[in-house]
């Protein structure tokens, strides 16, 4: 640290604080080239010149303008000119013109006057001193300034370096113990055994104490740090969570550094197939970033061993195929073979996700591909060039919502084309159906089964966002409509299982316009996850993906995900994490067992063949919805026995290990809201038995179909998608598309089309398609629909001998032939009731004639806005309907993310058993919009309240509806 008896004279009038001054240790990080944004009025080229250790400005000036060059330097979290005497410098500089002189240069504190004089810019360096007290009124307000000059030459070169604020660092605001403390060790997770050594980064004046926590606040440990700043080497630990604060009478800390000691992956072989996984995103999530300081520079590496530290045998990565094939057959596989690769060479394997098709390979649509050979083609690539380090492939990903706007039809047809090119490519690799946003099940899953999706994918895949005491509802969805579908035999994947039961993140980050976690909420994700996962489990989920190992934040920046933070050290979650891999991970599940009120048990065959009983105390993590109200000190302890004799070994969530002894052949433990695990039981039986069923795959067809024809329709504008992507609603008599036949193999086959669910007219007695290629038949159609106006495009074949899998197109004719019967109650405010995440009015426009409903949300929240109307009844009965339409407008509509029809089977405010509607988003204009109640998904008779609402990207958002009207067949 330097230390400085007397400062430099300044530049302008004024005496600095007597007596001993240091170089502030932040200040060093203001010498990087990233901090300073570009601020000029000509082009302006920002870098780092090596042989002059300093940041280099080039700017050039076009004739006749005013020319002026102030770079901003932004202070960060952590950095404040408060109670700082002086920031002192180096500068020269260089103009194209030499004798030209420069008009003025200045240091700019903030945004406004006054500005403190530099002197004239030379071409060698000027040592600059400023007092803060006499350049600006209050140092502390501070959190930007500009160094610059208005040169009179339309070129202009400057340096600057060896940028120091100086000042008395106990005078400073506290220094994030995180930000001063490095651990040796990649995320700050040590394997058991390493040795625990820490270092002081040049943010600690001088060496301070030390105090070493667990997971429960509990001090285990204190101590002074090395003198010197030399590396701190802590005494070996038992795997868990810990922490370590600082004090010093030299400055102030806060916070702490945490750090995961877990089990060492490599002492014994992990299951390849194990349940748990992760959700690691890191091609995409752990990219460079020049905003996050603390960024370890080599994310994709960091990433990739904690993932390994873990126990980790799968993770789930993400793949951009117009960012690895831009043009055809041109392929740059970029960060993710780097991660691919990274992530073999520790004995993990991918599963695989790609979405984002390229331009060229989209037709006729906006999001998925058009072009099935282009799609075939690039998933065979795909396949066979990761082939080895991947699980499966998955296509697609949550199509039921914004990323696939397209019909279910149209991403059927694009899964074949896929899961053609993963086999292909890869043939012992299983194929996952595009993940799922909505785990409630919506239509549209069904609509994309039915045509004969099921015969394209190995593996269900689904993503969720639930509390554990929903859980036994989801998983009834799904096998429900797996049954409907004769694809109960498939394995059942959560490939994104997270939590939102901690809320937004309640501290602000470092990186500015982004929110942390604080501890207590990271306490709760750590309580969730194994909860979650276990529960899941115990329902017959085959693998479950925590959603996410990376830093992540959605929502504006609001929602915290990931297990590690922004400076990609692990959260207590990871530690967690890590215990349930090494302790279930090659156990295998058994059943439930009852251990007493409001305590849950788990039980696991070990390989040994010894039993591993998970057993916690029920909290409001799973009893409550929502965003509830934790007090995490309240531990839940509640008291449960076993009939052992002897002494038993287990561990906590952290992985921490205890001993418990039996007395007189009754072992007593205690539960609490964090789950334990107790190992080596030599006999314990389930309460109730888990019964897994017999997965396969969709190889096992029977030789039946052909699945290499594939067939794909272009939609003439006769015809209009339904909002929820499930139908289309037929506009004339005679709707006109094209039919594209696609050939997948490699060679030429011959056969039949066969179109039922209406009179087809173009459509030839055979079709001959070459080998990887199609056929294009413009067809006109009139469709027969049934009473209730609604009816099935069916489009199938027959090629040599074998029939084609169908693609089926669900229409209806709700403009033209349906019979409208208005709701007029709907126009009166006092019948609908206020359900939102904000502040909600609901008024009467008498301009518009409609009801406005404006929400206004406080900032950070999930922003939704679903008022309900309760069905009058009998009057107001949906008996015998087939749908609704109104007319909707929005302000402003570029902001509305989804709106969506609830049909609620109750009257409770905003609970109840539902089904969802999708519904286009409206315009600025008002327009109508339909929705209809699908046959086998929803019954009308049964709906008894209606949420017409929208999910919103703004703040403040108003939208109206009018002529709410109920659909009947005439």
């Amino acid at each position: 640290m330097k230390k400085l008896g007397s400062l430099a004279a300044c530049v302008a009038a004024g005496a600095l604080m007597a007596g001993e001054i240091l170089v502030l240790p932040w200040s060093a990080g203001l010498n990087r080239v990233e901090r300073f944004e570009k601020n000029s009025s000509g082009k302006l080229i920002v870098s780092r010149d090596t042989k002059e250790n300093a940041i280099r400005f080039d700017a050039e000036f076009s004739p006749g303008t005013d020319f002026w060059c102030y770079p901003r330097l932004r202070l960060r979290s952590g950095e404040s000119l408060e109670k700082a005497q002086a920031i002192r410098f180096e500068f020269r500089a260089e103009q194209k013109n030499p004798d030209a002189g420069y008009q003025c240069a200045y240091v700019m504190f903030e945004n406004g006057m006054p500005y403190f004089p530099l002197p004239a810019p030379k071409p060698e360096y000027q040592q600059i001193t400023i007092p803060l007290a006499d350049a600006v009124k209050n140092p502390g307000a501070v959190r930007q300034l500009r160094i610059g000059m208005n040169p009179r030459s339309e070129q202009l070169t400057f340096f600057v370096r060896n940028i120091e604020v100086l000042g008395d660092p106990a005078e400073q605001p506290p220094v994030d113990a995180a930000e001063a403390v490095t651990a040796h060790a990649p995320g700050a997770a040590f394997i058991q055994g390493e040795p625990l050594r820490f270092k002081l980064t040049p943010l600690a004046v001088a060496a301070p104490r030390w105090t070493l926590k667990n997971w429960k606040g509990e001090t285990i440990r204190s101590g002074s740090w090395p003198q010197e700043k030399q590396e701190l080497l802590l005494e070996p630990l038992p795997n868990g969570y810990y922490t370590l604060e600082l004090a010093s009478d030299r400055q102030k800390f806060s916070g702490f550094r945490s750090f995961a000691v877990v089990p060492d992956p490599a002492a014994y072989p992990r299951n390849p197939e194990m349940y748990f996984a992760l959700d690691s995103a890191q091609s995409w999530l752990a990219m460079p970033n020049a905003a996050n300081y603390r960024h370890p520079g080599n994310g994709y590496e960091i990433v990739s061993e904690v993932a390994r530290r873990a126990g980790l045998k799968m993770v789930r990565e993400r793949l951009s195929w117009s960012e690895c094939e831009p043009e055809p057959g041109k392929f740059d596989w970029r960060q993710y073979m780097t991660n691919a690769t990274l992530l073999a060479e520790r004995g993990i394997k991918i599963s695989g996700m790609y979405h984002n098709a390229p331009k060229w390979a989209r037709t006729n649509t906006t999001h998925l591909p058009g072009d099935l050979l282009a799609t075939y083609h690039f998933a065979k690539k795909v396949a066979e060039t990761f082939r080895g380090k991947m699980a499966d492939w998955e296509f697609w990903n949550e199509q039921d919502i914004g990323f696939a706007p397209e019909g279910a039809w149209d991403y059927a047809s694009a899964l074949k084309a896929a899961y053609l090119g993963f086999k292909a490519g890869a043939p012992d690799q299983p194929v996952a159906i595009g993940a799922y946003a909505h785990t409630h099940i919506s239509p549209y899953s069904d609509a994309v089964m039915e045509s004969d999706a099921g015969y394209y994918f190995d593996i269900f895949n689904i993503h969720t966002y639930a509390r554990p005491q929903e859980c036994p509802e989801l998983l009834e969805r799904i096998r429900a409509h797996l049954a409907r579908h004769n694809v109960s035999d498939r394995l059942i994947w959560f490939t994104e299982n997270g939590s939102s039961m901690e809320g937004n993140g309640q501290l602000d980050s470092y990186m500015t316009g982004l929110k942390v976690h604080s501890p207590e909420q990271e306490m709760i994700v750590a309580e969730f996850l194994p909860k979650m996962m276990i529960v899941l489990q115990s329902l017959g989920v085959d693998r479950d993906f925590f959603f996410v190992l990376s830093p992540y934040n959605e929502r504006n920046g609001y929602k915290d995900w990931g297990l590690m933070r922004r400076d990609y050290t692990v959260k207590p979650g990871f530690a967690v994490f890590a215990t349930l891999t090494d302790k279930l991970g090659s156990a295998q599940y058994e059943g439930t067992r009852k251990l007493g009120e409001g305590i849950r048990g788990f039980v696991y065959r070990e390989p040994t063949g010894r039993k591993s009983l998970v057993f916690w105390s029920e909290s409001e993590i799973d009893t409550e919805g929502g965003i509830p109200v934790i007090n995490l000190k309240d531990a839940k302890a509640r008291e449960f026995t076993l009939n052992l004799t002897g002494t038993f070994e287990g561990v906590d969530a952290f992985g921490t290990p205890f001993t418990a002894a039996s007395k007189e052949g009754t072992l007593k433990l205690t539960a609490t809201r964090m789950p334990a695990i107790l190992t080596g039981i030599p006999a314990l039986e389930p309460t109730e038995r888990f019964l897994p069923g017999k997965k396969k795959g969709a190889d096992d067809d029977g030789g039946r179909y052909d699945r290499t024809i594939v067939f794909r329709t272009e939609l003439s504008d006769d015809f209009e998608l339904l909002g929820d992507k499930t139908g289309v609603d037929v506009k004339k008599d005679k709707a006109a598309f094209k039919l594209q036949v696609f050939n997948l193999s490699d060679r030429e086959k011959t056969g039949r089309v066969v179109i039922s669910g209406g009179k087809v007219s173009g459509l030839p007695d055979e079709v001959k398609i070459p080998a990887f290629g199609k056929v294009e038949l413009p067809l006109v159609i009139v469709p027969e629909l049934d009473e209730s106006l609604q009816g099935k495009i069916r489009i199938s074949g027959l090629f040599e001998g074998r029939e084609a899998t169908a693609s089926v197109i669900p229409c209806c004719r709700i403009t033209g032939l349906s019979r409208k019967v208005a709701l007029p109650d709907t126009n009166d405010p006092s019948n609908w009731r206020q359900n939102s995440s904000g502040k909600m009015t609901i008024t009467y426009d008498h301009a518009e004639k409609g009801i406005r409903f404006r929400t206004q949300f406080p900032a950070g929240v999930d922003r939704w806005t679903y008022p309900e109307y309760i069905l009058q009844l009998p009057q107001e009965s949906l008996r015998g309907a087939i749908g609704l339409s109104f007319e909707v407008k929005a302000l402003p509509a570029d902001k509305v993310k989804q709106m969506l029809v609830m049909a609620v089977m109750g009257t409770q405010r905003e609970k109840g058993e539902t089904v969802h509607l999708p519904v286009a988003k409206p315009s600025e204009k008002w327009e109508e919009r339909f929705v209809t109640f699908s046959e086998g998904q929803l019954d009308p008779d049964r709906i008894r309240q209606l949420r017409i609402g929208i999910n919103s990207n703004a703040d403040d958002i108003t939208y109206l509806i009018r002529n709410v009207k109920v659909l009947y067949a005439r």
